[in-house]
């Protein structure tokens, strides 16, 4: 049963058996690459997609012991409150966190107690042991109170466990590492929930001691919570498992085939917006990474652009006339320019890229490999943020404004919604100092008056 307002797709398992195959035949010989439509996303499907409740503009704030010091993948104020919360509490799953051999200990509180469901994390390199335990209130350290949910040996997999359901406002999360390495893409999740989709959480994010480049990650605009959907993919057995890129769980990927010769796929953010900053984590395999930024889907006549069905703000898709395939040749790459590109030689499995301020609706990302590849290419996440507030151009709301839908179906702004100075007051427009009106309200009503008449007046002349 797919959600509400969203589009219906009905295929047979055949016909999208060879609209892929077409497509495979196609990209290896490298002239031509077909995009396939995703299918929507189905209630079915929500219970493989719980929310992150470790970010911090849902709220979550950490404590950690021994104090950190900042991250070296992004340039952090020394003056932030707690510069670990940028690696461990922001939505890029590119920016990871140092563990140092010893003890490290974090504990993560929420607002309100949560009913907790699922811990996980990308390793790299590190080795020990790691311990998660629960607690509705804050408790000491040593005190016997805590529930233990979790007590695992890392390893160079990805840790994916259930830590739940627990209802639970406090997460205690204890490394002890016997060589240094780091962690990537850190989040505790909730039991997953249909409301998420429907109902989003409330953002909420202080900007004020806060570096620039920690507002940059602050907001992911992917989200498959919100209004963000996976559109297109170039190939793929399951084609409706492609949400696993923005689902914000860098442990579930979405898998291309092994012959295509160049994965692609196109997001659709719901709405345009002005990003930044492009990530992706992805399996490890020496390449380049092209990130874009498009006003409009590529391959799309612009008849069928022209019909698309505006999103109506609820969160979720509406119906439109999107084709269930888009075909793209090198011509159509070369009329594209990226925003930006990545050459991993090393095969590290992450990129990101930095640009001015672009507007767009739509992101794509494209895979191109240093050489023939045996395996399959694969993306776990897929990430797009705007940045931070800029006094020319845009401005953003430092305190609590959070995003509803209001009764008359109009779409309350949150904080990562930006708002153009153009739309302020000039100067020129404020109202200039003087008296003002009195502000118990108008003057009382007098009564008209009485109709003007001319009597005239005889003067007697004098003689």
């Amino acid at each position: 049963m797919p959600l509400a307002d969203m589009e219906i797709i009905i295929k047979s398992p055949v016909a999208i058996a060879v609209g892929i195959t077409i497509g495979l035949i196609l990209t290896s010989d490298g002239a031509e690459v077909v995009l396939h439509k995703v299918p929507p996303l189905t209630i079915e499907q929500t219970a493989g997609y719980p929310q992150n409740l470790a970010r911090y503009h849902l709220g979550a704030q950490l404590e950690m012991t021994p104090k950190s010091q900042p991250s070296t993948d992004l340039q952090i104020s020394p003056d932030s409150n707690n510069a670990a919360e940028a690696a461990l509490l922001c939505d890029d799953p590119t920016v990871g966190y140092a563990l140092p051999t010893g003890q490290t200990t974090l504990l993560v509180s929420f607002p309100k107690i949560e009913n907790v469901g699922s811990i996980s994390f990308l390793n790299s390199g590190a080795k020990g042991e790691v311990t998660v335990a629960t607690s509705s209130a804050k408790l000491p350290g040593e005190s016997p109170q805590w529930q233990t949910a979790l007590r695992e040996q890392l390893s160079l997999a990805p840790i994916q466990a259930a830590i739940g359901p627990s209802e639970s406002k406090y997460v205690r999360v204890s490394f002890n590492v016997t060589e240094p390495g780091r962690i990537y893409g850190f989040g505790i999740y909730s039991s997953a929930r249909v409301s998420d989709f429907v109902t989003p959480r409330p953002r909420t994010l202080a900007l004020q001691d806060r570096s620039d480049s920690f507002a940059l990650i602050a907001y992911n605009l992917t989200d498959l919570h919100a209004k963000a959907r996976a559109l297109y993919v170039s190939s793929g057995s399951e084609l409706k498992s492609a949400h696993n890129m923005i689902d914000g769980q860098t442990t579930s990927t979405y898998a291309f085939s092994a012959v295509d010769g160049s994965p692609t796929t196109v997001v659709d953010l719901g709405r345009v917006s002005n990003l930044r900053r492009l990530s992706a984590v992805y399996s490890p395999a020496a390449g380049t990474v092209d990130f874009y930024v498009l006003q409009v889907l590529p391959g799309l006549a612009p008849s069928e652009e022209a019909q698309k069905t505006v999103p109506t703000g609820t969160g979720v898709s509406t119906p439109s006339p999107l084709p269930g395939s888009l075909q793209l040749d090198d011509a159509s790459f070369a009329a594209l320019k990226p925003v930006g590109s990545v050459k991993d030689d090393s095969g590290r499995g992450r990129a990101s890229v930095d640009f001015p301020a672009t507007s767009g609706r739509y992101v794509m990302v494209r895979w191109t490999p240093a050489a023939a590849q045996g395996n399959s290419f694969s993306i776990a996440e897929f990430s797009a943020f705007s940045g931070p507030a800029d006094q020319n151009t845009i401005l953003a709301a430092n305190t609590r404004v959070e995003e509803s839908e209001g009764a008359d179906g109009k779409t309350m702004l949150d904080g990562k919604t930006m708002l153009e100075g153009k739309t302020m007051l000039d100067a020129k427009e404020s109202p200039g100092e003087g008296p003002q009106s009195p502000a118990e309200g108008p003057p009382p009503t007098l009564p008209q008056p009485p109709p003007f008449t001319f009597v005239p007046v005889l003067v007697p002349i004098s003689p």
